[in-house]
């Protein structure tokens, strides 16, 4: 009886942190409305270009507050070459889209050295706060994916929330400073529920994505984003106490914190099982936890947790909850800082330090050097794609694997030849 009313209150906790987290009407159509504004003054420079959200805000798991992402996309070029726009190519990009945008918007930062260089954008009329880039594919369809979870089964944004709100309540959500993103987090969520529950489980990405990435056309990969297949669920699916959400995130923390094998298994939502780590990775780490990106194979998602403090915090973390659930311990009980959070007295998690960040710590660098480079995997590395030290992942030799294999290569429509902008950069044809 004691289990039975822990889960109940649980699902209760999650539904109303649900609907005190999300966005409102007012916050979706004011973030509707400037991406159509952008949309409009970009296409005044590139007729063919569409700008297009991303990330959670447009999956519907984010929270009420968080910034827009805008994708810039050009539906007369083929998807491999949206892909590889270089670098500078994506700052001067950036740059003709800041003199579009400048009269419109605040452009508060022109963040020019990020692996992916964005402007930061305010809009004072409708007070939304927008990052724009130059698109990816996978941003759409890492989007499109959960977007499509989330519609499937209604319990994906309660346990998403719920488990992204314990994350950074408890300090473990900062890739940057080598703890999981929340979309590492929501891969997790949607693996357990993929492989670990018997009533009409989740189906694996690649049955329903499979055929999106071998679109060779921008324009073709959007029409056919608008239109993913829907799943029929049974009238009862989800209402059983044993399928609830409550009972659901108290097997999440359960999984996680002891069921599974952090050193020989890869979480893949793709294939809906874990995959070996041996046979998925040239060069497995079995200290840390390992997730296949659905739609980039060669990126491990796990592969920001760059020290084994940070996957000692996600471990103990797990445990915790794993407790506290069995404790019949509340949900705000189980996500609110106390003395037990590294963060309540440290900015970093390797030295407890309290005057900079982890990725900054100076025990990385004294690491790094004592590592000689030959096990460079083991700590931080210049690369969060491949690892490795020398180069950024926009230069990144293995990017050259990650579309294997590849659809046979088509002759390329008329007028796609390109011509100078006048930033000076190479621009599609509009």
């Amino acid at each position: 009886m004691g289990a039975a009313n822990s889960v109940c209150k649980l699902t209760i906790d999650s539904m109303a942190l649900l609907e005190q987290l999300e966005p409102n009407a007012a916050e979706l159509a004011s973030k509707r409305a400037v991406c159509g504004r952008v949309q409009e003054l970009l296409a005044l420079e590139w007729p063919a270009c569409r700008v297009l959200p991303f990330g959670s805000s447009e999956s519907g798991l984010g929270f009420g507050g968080c910034d827009l992402d805008l994708g810039i996309y050009f539906q007369n070029v083929d998807v491999d070459a949206q892909g590889h726009f270089s670098p500078q190519e994506r700052i001067e990009l950036l740059t003709t889209a800041c003199e579009r945008l400048g009269g419109a918007f605040e452009v508060r930062q022109f963040i020019r050295n990020a692996r992916v260089p964005v402007i930061k954008l305010w809009d004072p009329k409708r007070q939304v706060a927008c990052d724009v880039c130059v698109g990816g594919v996978n941003a759409l369809l890492n989007t499109a994916l959960l977007k499509f979870y989330g519609l499937v089964d209604p319990r994906v944004r309660p346990l998403v929330f719920a488990v992204k709100y314990w994350a950074k309540q408890r300090g473990i959500n900062d890739s940057a400073n080598g703890t999981l993103s929340s979309y590492g987090f929501s891969l997790l969520l949607i693996f357990y529920l993929q492989s670990h529950q018997s009533e009409a489980p989740l189906p694996s990405a690649h049955a329903i994505f499979q055929s999106l990435q071998s679109q060779t056309k921008i324009s073709v990969l959007l029409e056919r984003l608008r239109s993913v297949p829907a799943m029929e669920l049974p009238s009862t699916f989800g209402t059983s106490e044993l399928n609830s959400v409550g009972a659901l995130l108290a097997g999440f923390f359960e999984f996680y914190a002891h069921r599974f094998n952090v050193e020989d298994e890869v979480v893949s939502v793709r294939t809906g099982s874990a995959l070996s780590k041996t046979t998925k990775w040239s060069h497995p780490v079995s200290w840390r936890l390992s997730i296949e990106d659905p739609f980039e194979l060669a990126h491990d998602v796990g592969r920001v947790i760059f020290h084994r403090n940070g996957q000692e915090l996600l471990r103990s973390e797990f445990q915790r909850a794993c407790d506290l659930v069995e404790g019949d311990r509340r949900l705000e009980d189980i996500c609110s800082p106390d003395h037990t959070s590294w963060n309540a007295m440290a900015t970093c998690y390797i030295c407890r330090g309290r005057d900079h960040a982890t990725r900054d710590c100076g025990q990385l660098a004294h690491q790094r050097l004592q590592s000689g480079r030959a096990s460079s995997l083991s700590f931080l590395s210049d690369c969060w794609y491949c690892g490795e030290y020398g180069h950024f992942k926009a230069a990144c030799p293995m990017l050259f694997f990650r579309d294997i294999p590849r659809p046979m290569e088509l002759p390329k429509p008329d007028g796609l030849s390109a011509v100078e902008g006048r930033s000076g950069v190479v621009h599609p044809l509009t």
